[in-house]
């Protein structure tokens, strides 16, 4: 073999190895790289001579990797405050694409519609089943306006708002935010708002027009006539009473519902508060010829209370079963016992009881079993309202037991010591 014809591999295996040393495997070294930057690794070994020939590029990618991984590291913090907000927003929120498919719910709103399952990718009208919020999103997507409805889902009303969301710079939107705001509790209060300002007003008018009635009677003449004028008086005098004594409950409702009410507490003889309001009421009782028998335990006779208010409750009670134990010879047991920690007081009668349908509401303001008759007696339908509110004040309950023909029985139970009581 000649000189030429050995010489021309090894030059040939030199180059090779060479190319091989200096470009293939730099290069290789870089398409490492490169496929770890594609597959999310952002740490890459420091760079070294085999890079030489494509030292730049190495270095680029270098520097991609580190925007690429603090890009990731943002987009990680933003994704995990995102759906803290989310978390933790009491409003139910749905996110839908301009298909009008969800892309994003939070738990709020799984919690206010507890059916729902697996909402996204479906329909807003799929998930929630109601066209009106199906309608406000597509008007939305198309105007770029925001919309707002006021919804009932069954027991529940929700303020239901929809609103645009586009890119930065964008116009059209990509997407549709609906946020549900659960407004029962406030829909309810202005309910008893309205109810509590109407009753209110008839409880005022009936007793005024009377009073208006009499004092027009007096101004066109009466006044001259003795007989007539002393009716009057009677009459206007008995209204103003009875005004006087709607006003006092008022105050007294508005005192023990507000939560800064504050009780005076003592360790006080409850037995002997009751004797003095049998005292107080004694010519009422001697009205209606009603017999009333007291069973007390010994070790019920002693309780921490506020004796002005709870002297209120034994008041309310026995008036509340003298005007209305409409029976020829009204009996009234007046019991008490230790019950657990506390001590039970029942206000038991022997008169026609109370209807079935009336018993949820007794202890409702202005609510009257017997309207009218009521009214006669001078009732201003807040008596047991004034019940329930002092004795859950001092930490206790209070219920009803009837059945209609076969008399009523109202239990008050105290706590003996308002140690742990919220007060």
């Amino acid at each position: 073999m000649s000189p030429a014809e050995w010489l021309f591999p090894l030059a040939l295996a030199a180059i090779l190895a060479f190319a091989y040393k200096r470009i293939v495997k730099p290069w290789r070294a870089v398409r490492r790289d490169l496929e770890r930057v594609a597959g999310g690794d952002y740490h890459l070994a420091p760079l070294s001579p085999d890079y030489a020939p494509y030292l730049e590029s190495a270095t680029q990618i270098r520097k991609i990797s580190r925007q690429l991984e603090q890009l990731d590291r943002q987009i990680a913090n933003e994704g995990l405050s995102l759906r803290g907000i989310l978390s933790a927003m009491r409003e139910g929120i749905l996110v839908a694409n301009r298909a009008s498919r969800v892309t994003l719910c939070n738990k709020a709103l799984l919690e206010f519609f507890p059916d729902i399952k697996n909402p996204v990718n479906r329909t807003v009208l799929e998930v929630l089943r109601r066209h009106e919020i199906q309608q406000a999103v597509e008007s939305t997507m198309t105007s770029g306006r925001e919309r707002e409805l006021e919804l009932q889902f069954d027991s529940r009303t929700f303020i239901v708002h929809v609103a645009p969301l586009a890119a930065e710079n964008e116009t059209k939107p990509r997407a549709a935010l609906i946020v549900f705001q659960d407004i029962t509790a406030v829909r309810s209060l202005e309910a008893v708002r309205r109810e509590f300002v109407a009753n209110v007003s008839h409880e005022f008018r009936t007793p005024l027009t009377i009073i208006n009635g009499y004092v027009e009677t007096l101004r066109e003449g009466a006044i001259d006539d003795p007989e007539m004028t002393e009716k009057s008086l009677k009459a206007i005098h008995r209204n103003v009473q009875r005004l006087s004594l709607l006003l006092e409950d008022l105050l007294v409702i508005s005192s023990m519902e507000n939560k800064a009410c504050h009780l005076n507490f003592s360790n006080s003889d409850i037995r002997a508060l009751l004797e003095r309001v049998i005292e107080n009421l004694g010519p009422k009782i001697e009205e209606r010829q009603a017999g009333i028998a007291i069973d007390w335990a010994e070790d019920a006779q002693f309780a921490e209370i506020d004796p002005g208010r709870i002297e209120q409750v034994y008041s309310n009670l026995l008036l509340n079963t003298l005007q209305h134990g409409e029976v020829p010879a009204l009996k009234i047991q007046i019991s008490a016992a230790r019950f657990g920690e506390g001590i039970r007081v029942t206000f038991a009668d022997n008169g026609p009881g109370i209807p079935l349908e009336d018993q949820p509401h007794i202890f409702e303001r202005f609510y009257r079993v017997h309207k009218h008759r009521a009214r006669e007696a001078g009732g201003t339908g807040l008596g047991l309202s004034i019940v329930k509110n002092i004795v859950l004040a001092h930490g206790g309950s209070v219920s009803l037991e009837s059945m209609p023909g076969k008399g009523a029985a109202f239990r008050v139970t105290l706590p003996v010591t308002q140690r742990g009581n919220p007060i």
